[in-house]
């Protein structure tokens, strides 16, 4: 074969594979991390808070503009990383990997930087009421443990956090250093926790398969805590009672 015929064989080649690429790349096929080809994929992210802005990879932007707006964006099926920030509140990050021609929801968790809400003073005719609640609120074990909507069910063993859906397999969330002195599910949902420990109270992921999220609602001394609603704690930090927006 002259220099001439493998010259244009190679841009025939070279052709075929811009066209083929071209049709791929146009009906929703990507690289994946392994370099294999799979169908573009997407990440549905569902934000409480207006004015909040997702970052993914570094370079995309998106800043939502109504409460409970959920984001959908598509992503080559492969590793990402996102990071959700918004002014006031820490920032929440997860990295993921969209699987091929599939889907994945998240639902990003805000904390604000500054905690807020009101004292409950001595004078208050419910203040001896949940102050006795609040020391008497006793840890969740695995025979008596909270049970989420979906069936997660979260106990303390051995100042080990834990978690199981059903008859799945037993999570531990964290095991700190110092005693977990309450627990409970982050408003409702089942893959954040709440706890007190040392002096202060804490929110974490419940998933250890990626980055766990977790963040400080209240610091103080020695905390005890119970839920008022979905919204708020009641924080009792040595005589000191206080309702502690979450």
């Amino acid at each position: 074969m002259s220099n001439k015929s493998k010259l244009n064989t190679a841009i025939g080649i070279g052709i075929l594979i811009l066209i083929i690429g071209g049709i791929l790349y146009n009906t929703g096929y990507r690289l994946t991390d392994h370099y294999w080809i799979g169908k573009i994929g997407q990440v549905n992210i569902t934000l409480a808070l207006p004015n909040t802005t997702v970052i993914i990879d570094q370079n995309t932007k998106i800043t939502t503009t109504k409460d409970n707006e959920t984001v959908t964006v598509p992503l080559s099926p492969r590793y990402h990383n996102i990071i959700v920030t918004r002014e006031g509140y820490f920032p929440w990050t997860k990295n993921i990997t969209v699987p091929k021609n599939g889907s994945i929801s998240l639902k990003p968790f805000f904390v604000s930087q500054n905690q807020s809400g009101q004292i409950i003073t001595q004078n208050d005719p419910e203040y001896w009421t949940i102050k006795y609640s609040v020391q008497t609120k006793t840890l969740p074990t695995k025979d008596n443990p909270l049970v989420a909507s979906d069936n997660t069910r979260l106990w303390v063993e051995e100042n080990s956090i834990l978690t199981q859906l059903g008859t799945s397999t037993v999570h531990t969330i964290i095991t700190p250093d110092t005693i977990v002195r309450n627990v409970t599910f982050y408003k409702n949902r089942s893959d954040a926790i709440i706890f007190s420990t040392y002096n202060s109270v804490y929110v974490i992921e419940s998933s250890t398969d990626s980055i766990q999220n977790f963040m400080p609602l209240y610091k103080g001394g020695s905390p005890l805590f119970i839920p008022v609603d979905e919204n708020s704690l009641y924080v009792l930090d040595g005589d000191t009672l206080m309702q502690v927006v979450i």
